[in-house]
């Protein structure tokens, strides 16, 4: 139940923080308060751009898996990792010294380090391929 209530203050504070970053916002006339066009309702000034992937010249098949690999699968992946990582250190704060808890949080960190190390290595051994095609073209 606390650990609960931790994640939901800490979701709510988060954005919070997010939002008062955004700076000030426009007055209407008089400077009475944030007004639209015309004076007629709030208005923001939050403009968020995400850059689609696939947005660019793409000649091959090879070309399209890179930017998948590269662009989506890897940053998913490691955002796991991350997540993966601290939900061990959570089983392993959360054992509390019990031997059967601390062996499934020992399995826990075991996994996430053999998924974190293939994820990388995989990257490693494809960039190794593809300097190497590369340099015999």
């Amino acid at each position: 139940m606390a650990s609960a209530l931790s994640l939901i203050m800490f979701l709510i504070m988060g954005t919070v923080l997010v939002y008062a970053q955004g700076g000030t916002a426009p007055t209407g006339p008089g400077g009475s308060g944030p007004t639209g066009p015309g004076g007629s309702g709030p208005t923001s000034n939050i403009s968020i751009i995400i850059p689609n992937p696939f947005d660019r010249n793409i000649g091959s098949l090879f070309d399209l898996i890179k930017v998948v690999v590269n662009e989506i699968i890897l940053p998913i992946g490691g955002v796991l990792a991350v997540l993966a990582f601290i939900y061990s250190g959570f089983l392993y704060v959360m054992a509390q010294g019990n031997e059967t808890k601390l062996k499934t949080a020992h399995q826990a960190l075991l996994y996430t380090a053999i998924g974190t190390a293939v994820l990388l290595g995989s990257w490693t051994l494809a960039n190794v391929i593809e300097n190497t095609i590369d340099k015999l073209k």
